[in-house]
């Protein structure tokens, strides 16, 4: 027989090598394909984010071409930059840059938590530039709405209520002033009082011109132009002394988050609530005094059938009256003719929510110490009282006659973390701008 086992081998031989060269060009597809589907990969991952991205970017811009856009609207409709000053938009923002060039960035006055809780700030006023680009620049930016109701007579220098300097030409009517001297947002009330002819003597015997108290005829005279103009324009209406610190964002988060009233068919009367009268109603401190939009279409009402132009004493009777308390009277008309009352604006730990005082020296103050004076005269025993006196989200701050002194409270509650104005506090003062800005989300 012929053996044939060499052959075999050799075929064996043959298969191992098509075998193997078959496995090569597998592994060679299998990897080309993996290169293949990871590029792919990392392809559609790049798009994704950038499209992601983009989306991103869009609804970033929409939202703050909404916010800007609103905040022109309002400047527009408000005339909420003084005469000689300019907008611009710069990163996005709204800018105030004064006739100096100072330039002021503007708070975004965009609130979609409370769309439905405007604010309208309504300043009782006596024409006065310095402070009313420092209202402007400072808490005015967030109000809703801001105007200032101004005596119709125009001249002198003011430094708190002192006249300082009497015009060279005298006092003149603000028509006498051409079109375009005074901003869109300042609106002239015709008063039947004079601010300007009242004199008061000093404890050394020297006599000096002050500004006249006809505050209550300019307030009924005030609410009466807003609720016939611009009772639409919000829902909640605080009338605000010039020296007055406002945040119109706490005034929202205590109505809405804290209380949950309604402002259409709900009365509301609040701030700083005052019971040390006797046999008078309650009031709310003139500092800072808010109503709901109800209260003011009936109070607005209730002003135009009051008697007008008594001259005699306060007689507990809702009416126009020469040299009336405005806190007094107000209360007395919203009770005799609403029957609503004041409500306090405190906190569950009994905190005043409005400052009569400036806050550094509030903190300071003790029930125990002091006694019942005015201020605590009605007020809870276990109200609160020094480093406990104030909420942490403060309404309002009274009682600051500078402009230089609402540009450090700027600073101070809305400014950079680290800046002067904060490290110069005292340590207790500084603890509690600390707690408000973190509070309001500042820090």
């Amino acid at each position: 027989m012929i053996k044939r086992t060499k052959p075999r081998k050799r075929n064996n031989i043959h298969l191992l090598r098509g075998f193997f060269f078959l496995l090569a060009i597998l592994l060679l597809f299998l990897g080309g394909l993996a290169v293949h589907f990871s590029g792919e990969l990392t392809i559609s991952q790049h798009n994704n984010r950038k499209g992601y991205e983009k989306n991103i970017a869009i609804k970033e811009n929409e939202a703050v071409s909404r916010k800007n856009d609103d905040i022109v609207q309002t400047s527009l409709e408000m005339g909420a930059l003084s005469s000689g000053s300019r907008s611009n938009r710069q990163n996005g923002n709204i800018s105030i840059v004064d006739d100096k060039g100072t330039n002021h960035n503007s708070y975004q006055r965009y609130d979609d938590k409370y769309p439905k809780d405007r604010v309208y700030c309504m300043i009782p006023f006596i024409w006065n530039t310095d402070f009313y680009k420092v209202i402007m620049s400072t808490w005015g930016q967030r109000c809703d709405s801001i105007y200032f109701l101004t005596d119709a007579i125009v001249g002198g220098k003011l430094q708190g209520d002192k006249i300082i300097d009497d015009p060279k030409g005298g006092y003149l009517h603000y028509t006498a002033f051409p079109p375009g001297t005074f901003p869109e947002n300042v609106i002239f009330i015709n008063m039947t009082r004079s601010w300007n002819d009242c004199h008061e003597t000093n404890k050394h015997g020297v006599e000096f011109k002050k500004v006249c108290r006809h505050i209550w005829e300019k307030m009924w005279r005030s609410w009466v132009y807003v609720d016939e103009h611009h009772s639409d324009r919000a829902e909640w209406f605080c009338k605000v002394d010039y020296d007055t610190f406002f945040f119109p964002e706490n005034l929202k988060y205590f109505v809405r988050d804290y209380k949950q009233w309604d402002p259409y068919n709900e009365h509301h009367y609040f701030g700083h609530y005052l019971g040390h009268r006797a046999n008078r109603p309650a009031m709310i401190a003139g500092a800072c005094a808010c109503w709901s939009r109800k209260t003011l279409k009936g109070i607005a009402q209730v002003y135009r059938n009051m008697p007008k132009g008594y001259m005699g004493p306060e007689r507990g009777v809702c009416e126009d009256r020469s040299h009336a308390t405005e806190e007094v009277s107000t209360s007395l008309c919203l009770n005799d003719g609403l029957g609503v009352t004041a409500e306090a604006a405190r906190d569950g730990d009994l905190r005043e929510f409005v400052m009569l005082d400036p806050y550094h020296n509030q903190l300071t103050w003790n029930r125990t110490e002091q006694g019942e004076w005015w201020y605590w005269k009605g007020k809870p025993k276990n109200a609160g009282q020094m480093d406990e006196c104030c909420a942490v989200r403060p309404i309002a701050i009274h009682k600051y006659k500078y402009s230089s002194q609402m540009e450090k409270l700027e600073q101070q509650f809305y400014g950079p973390r680290d800046n002067p104005n904060i490290r110069k506090l005292s340590d207790r003062s500084r603890r509690y701008v600390t707690k408000v800005r973190r509070a309001m989300g500042i820090d």
